[in-house]
């Protein structure tokens, strides 16, 4: 198998990176895409037929193939109570259960999320949310549960590292598509946050670092001085208003109008093109990635990894990874760091404490081989103590070219 990769390596020239070619058997359709996102950041291939493969991955029941093949027990059974894959035959490694159909779970309940009473109820009052003062708002978040340890929700993480792992014992060694990133990500959600972006771009000018703002196309004026501003930073939709209704809207017509009409505003203010969304609150759902596709964006930088209250579900609430996949021709950057308003608000520390927070969350990222992917909204506390702002980005820069040195 070894050799057969080699061989083809040598064949397109030692330059040109191979990938695996990788075959499915006994997956559903939601499986199979699950599979697809753990793979996404290495280079890896799927083909349709078997024969043409390097590796085929398949359930055991399925009969014993000629190729090198990794094995995943039916669903509901495991094979032990470790989490490492087991080499059984010559070509053959089993998993140590089936962590696929537990991924593929895991993005159904992402992609179709539970909304709750408050939300639904507060969709359905004829006035923004956000006319409720931010205090009351707060409070209702902190009534409920709060789990602020991400090392607990990294789960697909750990699908991820153990199927590698299969792949290793097969001698095959997976290459990654791009080294890991470390992202700065703004979310305008006010004009009184338009106001204050000049303070964070004079911080990340001294470090000559730029960042990603995410403006709401039709909430507050975007005049000629603010768009300067801002000129040569990437520019992303935050939606055309902050009212969080964007995951109540179920015709994907009006979805799509939506995400256009604020993507094609921006470009006519900033002259230049966008192509990356979030959505305010980080609404997440299946409708609203699709929309996003037919709207003409490339990015959306909305799914969380683990929020520790999201406000659509009033729970925990996240993918629980930490590097990026693809739906619909959509590259999905999941939120890797707890953005600042649950860190200040939620979990209720001040600004130099959230630094040592980050931090801490960044180093965990980092040790998975995941994106540093960072949101704080100039409307909050840190664009008022651009000392710690500062102390964040610099460690997180440090944290980032140390680990990128040890790739």
């Amino acid at each position: 198998m070894a050799n057969y990769v080699a061989c083809r390596a040598a064949l397109l020239g030692s330059q040109e990176v191979v990938s695996i070619l990788v075959a499915m058997s006994g997956f559903n359709q939601q499986e199979a895409a699950a599979l697809r996102h753990l793979l996404y950041p290495y280079e890896v291939a799927f083909v349709a037929e078997l024969d043409d493969s390097d590796l085929i991955i398949c359930r055991d029941h399925h009969p014993v193939f000629s190729k090198p093949t990794i094995r995943t027990p039916s669903i509901g059974e495991s094979r032990s109570a470790s989490q490492e894959p087991v080499c059984c035959d010559a070509g053959v490694v089993d998993l140590p259960f089936d962590l696929i159909y537990e991924c593929a779970k895991r993005f159904r309940i992402v992609m179709y999320p539970k909304l709750s009473f408050e939300y639904r109820l507060s969709a359905r009052i004829p006035f923004q949310y956000n006319i409720i003062p931010s205090s009351i708002r707060n409070r209702l978040l902190r009534m409920h549960t709060v789990d602020s340890s991400l090392s607990h929700h990294l789960a697909n993480e750990t699908y991820r590292k153990i199927l590698i792992k299969a792949f290793s014992q097969l001698g095959l060694s997976l290459q990654r598509k791009k080294a890991p990133l470390f992202v700065i990500t703004h979310d305008v959600d006010t004009e009184k946050g338009l106001r204050r972006a000049s303070s964070f771009v004079r911080v990340e000018d001294e470090l000559d670092v730029q960042s990603t703002w995410f403006l709401v196309s039709n909430e507050y004026p975007i005049g000629s001085d603010a768009a300067a501003g801002l000129a040569g930073f990437r520019i992303g939709s935050h939606d055309i208003k902050h009212d969080g209704r964007l995951i109540r809207i179920r015709r994907h017509e009006e979805l799509v109008q939506r995400l256009k009409r604020s993507k094609e505003e921006l470009e006519r203010k900033f002259n230049r093109s966008v192509d990356c969304f979030r959505a305010p609150l980080l609404q997440f759902s299946g409708r609203i990635v699709a929309a996003l596709s037919e709207a003409g964006y490339k990015f959306d930088f909305s799914v969380p990894c683990w929020e520790p209250v999201h406000p659509s579900t009033m729970s925990g609430f996240g993918i629980e990874l930490v590097q990026p996949f693809e739906i619909n021709g959509v590259t999905e950057v999941p939120l890797t760091l707890f953005q600042d308003h649950q860190v200040l608000n939620v979990l209720g520390m001040n600004t130099h404490e959230g630094v040592k927070f980050w931090l801490e969350q960044a180093k965990l990222v980092r040790a998975c081989g995941g994106d540093i992917v960072l949101l704080v909204h100039p409307d909050y506390s840190y664009s008022q103590d651009l000392r710690a702002y500062r102390q964040l980005l610099t460690a997180l820069l440090e944290l980032h070219e140390n680990s990128c040195v040890h790739q």
